[in-house]
């Protein structure tokens, strides 16, 4: 009997999470998971069927999972683990409006999520961050609070609140694998090493080579560490070509760099693009040891450095980027 009771208890046992949906819209596009487990990123991917899709993964303890289309669009933040059978419904013309039902933490996130629609659409970054402080400090033992701040908050202009609201978190709430890498980052811009200098770097480029960026070789840099969204890019795109119409390679050099979780997504969101500047993936951005030192907070994210390697500009918007290389080229500087 015990030796009975022993395998069914083995039989039982839940190995993996399920995550089904039907947003209309989405028509047949590639879904996307994205999550952090057993000290890794993983991904698995399922083509919808008339905006239904399903599909499963497998995580022993619980993790911060994102679930986004081929082109980027996020469909919904999610905490999840094994056992949990997640479902999704909506439309995608109200990406903030997606209902997440499983467990209460995802839910909850989804909640937040539609109550702070337009501060999200608008990159409020006070009015995300007032939102959050005032979440985080009603839900201190909730997972939802960790895996909101790791994936919506504005952390530039406002570590020290960062490292408050994480500070207040009780620690069954601040679950590794839902934490992800947000407190290194965290405590890496608390430091000066944020504003260190920009150092030599190899990186993977579209033309499967490995490139130098030295920013000792031009006037000013710029690096933009980005999502591999194609709204996105392409907005960002049309700043870097009107400067490269406009300043010689002597003087002005960008850099692109993809977030995209893996080379296949990266070289389709490259599809029919063309660029003048490098374009460049580096697994796992913001984590990746190469690239530690400059404490990318986000993505988007834009770093300006001069000829001496210093940082001049560090922030969310290419504009303010924009205008701070054009000071530095300016015909009498």
């Amino acid at each position: 009997m015990l030796c009975a009771l022993l395998l069914l208890s083995a039989c039982s046992k839940k190995r993996h999470f399920s995550v089904t949906g039907d947003i209309e819209g989405v028509g047949s596009q590639l879904v996307i998971a994205t999550y952090y487990t057993a000290g890794g990123l993983k991904r698995v991917s399922s083509p919808a069927i008339d905006g239904k899709f399903s599909l499963r993964g497998e995580a022993t303890r619980p993790t911060l999972l994102t679930l986004a289309l081929s082109d980027g669009t996020r469909l919904a933040t999610m905490v999840v683990e094994n056992g949990n059978k997640m479902e999704l419904q909506g439309d995608l013309t109200k990406p903030y409006e997606i209902e997440v039902g499983g467990n209460s933490e995802s839910s909850d996130i989804a909640s937040w999520v539609r109550d702070n629609a337009q501060a999200l659409q608008n990159r409020d970054a006070a009015a995300i961050n007032s939102s959050l402080a005032e979440w985080v400090g009603r839900h201190k033992g909730s997972k939802a609070s960790t895996a909101l701040m790791v994936s919506y908050f504005q952390t530039e202009g406002y570590e020290h609140l960062a490292d408050s609201l994480m500070g207040i978190l009780s620690q069954s709430a601040r679950a590794q694998d839902i934490v992800q890498n947000f407190t290194g980052v965290l405590s890496a811009q608390l430091q000066t090493t944020a504003s260190a200098q920009v150092p030599v770097m190899y990186l993977y480029d579209a033309s499967d080579s490995v490139i130098t960026f030295n920013p000792h070789l031009q006037k000013t840099s710029l690096l933009c560490f980005m999502p591999d969204d194609r709204t996105a890019r392409d907005s960002v795109g049309r700043q870097i070509r009107n400067l490269y119409h406009t300043y010689p390679a002597s003087r002005f050099r960008a850099v692109e760099i993809s977030s995209a979780s893996d080379s296949a997504s990266w070289r389709r969101s490259l599809e029919g693009d063309s660029a003048s500047w490098r374009r460049t993936w580096a697994p796992a951005t913001v984590a990746s040891m190469s690239l530690r030192k400059l404490a990318v907070p986000r993505i988007p994210f834009f770093i300006v450095a001069d000829s001496s390697a210093a940082q001049i500009y560090r922030g969310s918007s290419i504009k303010s980027a924009v205008a701070a290389i054009e000071s530095r080229l300016k015909p009498n500087k």
